[in-house]
């Protein structure tokens, strides 16, 4: 559609029909849409040299599409060059640049716009108003925000729904739900004069006027209520609202039903749940994915596995295609049912319909295979995790934790080695169980060449993790080495090099190595592009053979 547009203009300007103002913006418009900002800003250039006068039109439909792909500076930057070319910002264009600042949760340089705006003599709206309130909300703003709402109600502005809204949500963010509980009551008799009940500071904030009375309550406002209610535990206060917004004539939609099953699954009251879906689709509110996995989570939590399956065949057939979360539920409740091969197809199936496997996923079933005593399996599943996860130190220290626990030494040691090798942060992994175990079985070689490799790469870690290495030696009468052990021990106690990482000169380096080109963001696209096909191409070579001793 672009280049037809672009075929279009080129041909209207040889025909000398494409000469107005309004004839630029529609492209400038279209030009920013399709994210050619580059492009647009061109145009705008050349709209002088054309002999048409830019609008101030044309220059906000470029601020925004510069606000919308974060470059707030270049934002700035043409609202100068616009004031030196004569033309002055009005509403809109202060507006996008505060929204564009609040998006980035820059507040100061938010509320730098807003004064800037109000000494051009610009007044705000109330939409610029609640971008900036919510913002502050959102960041533990608490106080500015009361200012920014006493400022508000004194320069007249008024305060509409949306601004109790966010004062609402903001106060069940901060555990304040019986306040917001409050205003909302407060908020059917006196509108955003409710906001009054908020404290000495929040005192004569609006007056009871024919506006106030228009702020009432909304779908939104109880949203925000009966999830913060549920999330406190307050089932029953929560059931009272939705009662009372029935009784207000507010009928709720699909999203507060959600809420309302999501909450009632993850407590287990899972034939409530099935209660409200009855009442969810007699009101004509059809069954989301995020309703299928509050269902799905409940039944796991009873372990109903075959009504869970019989729910993700019903998505199946409805169009409704599971994400991640709905296959992790269904892996890790056949995991914890000891069904661990049956797991494995869900995986394959995730897998066949590119819907990559996070963390989660693959440490369900490093676990349960590893704590069955099936560690070739488990190492299958790493293999794959490592193909579309990178390798990455949780994975290792996963891997690690789960052999040594099940005492897979040799095995474990290596998984060490390797992660030390990669210079990895050892936090997650329980290396003085393994050095401890190796010299209880007479592998004090093998210990005593761990705490070396650590020591030579840099590593500062517990110092308690040489006292078996130092008794064992001591007791072979390898007292010279076992001196120079204890030496180093307590130089690393001096020096206060106790810790899980390396030092801090090659975790610099090494951040510079991997910033060179993006940093760890490109490395994990390019796993996840090369390591779909090749995890679900090792995953069909060794499905048989899982579970089945032999691989």
């Amino acid at each position: 559609m672009l280049e037809e547009a672009r075929t279009l203009t080129e041909s209207m300007k040889k025909d000398d029909i494409f000469f107005n103002v309004q004839s630029y913006n529609i492209w400038l418009c279209g030009l920013v849409r399709n994210g050619k900002l580059l492009e647009a800003q061109t145009v705008l250039k050349e709209l002088p040299q054309n002999g048409v006068d830019p609008t101030i039109y044309s220059y906000n439909i470029l601020i925004d599409g510069l606000c919308k792909n974060g470059m707030l500076g270049d934002a700035k930057m043409l609202m100068s060059l616009m004031i030196n070319d004569g033309i002055f910002p009005d509403t809109v264009t202060y507006s996008t640049l505060l929204h564009g600042y609040c998006t980035k949760s820059k507040v100061t340089e938010a509320k730098n716009i807003l004064r800037e705006m109000m000494k051009r003599g610009c007044i705000p709206n109330k939409y610029t108003c609640n971008t900036l309130l919510h913002s502050m909300w959102k960041e533990g703003k608490v106080s500015e925000a009361q200012q920014l709402l006493q400022k508000m109600n004194e320069r007249g502005y008024g305060l509409d729904t949306v601004s109790c809204n966010i004062v609402i949500h903001g106060l069940c963010q901060t555990g304040e739900v019986d306040k917001a509980v409050e205003i909302v009551s407060e908020m059917w008799s006196h509108g955003s004069v409710a906001l009054g009940d908020l404290g000495n500071s929040f005192m004569s904030l609006v007056n009871e006027d024919d506006n106030g009375r228009k702020c009432l309550p909304d779908l939104i406002t109880y949203s925000t209520i009966i999830n913060s209610l549920f999330r406190e535990g307050k089932l029953d206060e929560a059931k009272k609202k939705f009662v009372e917004m029935m009784r207000k004539k507010l009928y709720p939609d699909s999203i507060i039903y959600n809420t309302i099953l999501h909450h009632l699954c993850k407590r287990g009251k899972v034939s409530s749940a099935f209660q409200v879906l009855k009442d969810m689709e007699t009101k004509d509110c059809k069954k989301s994915l995020r309703t299928y996995n509050s269902l799905i989570l409940g039944l796991g939590n009873k372990n109903q596995i075959f009504e869970m399956c019989g729910l993700m065949d019903e998505m199946r057939e409805k169009g409704i295609s599971p994400n991640v979360y709905t296959y992790n539920i269904m892996i890790g409740c056949l995991c914890k049912s000891g069904r661990t091969e049956e797991a494995i197809p869900l995986l394959n199936e995730m897998l066949q319909k590119g819907i990559i496997p996070n963390m989660n996923t693959f440490e369900l079933l490093i676990k349960s295979y590893c704590r069955t005593g099936e560690f070739r399996p488990a190492q299958e599943v790493f293999d794959i995790a490592s193909s579309i996860c990178g390798h990455s130190e949780a994975l290792y220290a996963l891997m690690f934790n789960e052999f040594l626990a099940g005492g897979e030494i040799m095995e474990a040691k290596q998984f060490l080695e390797t992660a030390i090798d990669k210079h990895f942060d050892l936090g997650s992994f329980l290396y003085k169980d393994l050095i401890d175990k190796l010299c209880k079985v007479e592998n004090l070689e093998g210990a005593h060449d761990i705490l070396i490799k650590m020591m030579h790469i840099g590593y500062g870690f517990d110092p308690a993790s040489f006292m078996p290495v130092i008794d064992g030696l001591n007791k072979l009468g390898q007292k010279h080495v076992a001196d120079e052990l204890s030496e180093r021990m307590l130089e690393m106690v001096s020096e206060s090099k106790v810790g899980n990482k390396a030092y801090q000169n090659y975790r610099e380096l090494n951040h510079m190595k991997r910033s060179k080109y993006g940093g760890d963001g490109w490395q994990a696209i390019v796993y996840r592009d090369d390591g779909s096909a090749a995890a679900l191409k090792n995953l069909k070579r060794v499905q048989k053979g899982w579970g089945q001793g032999s691989i």
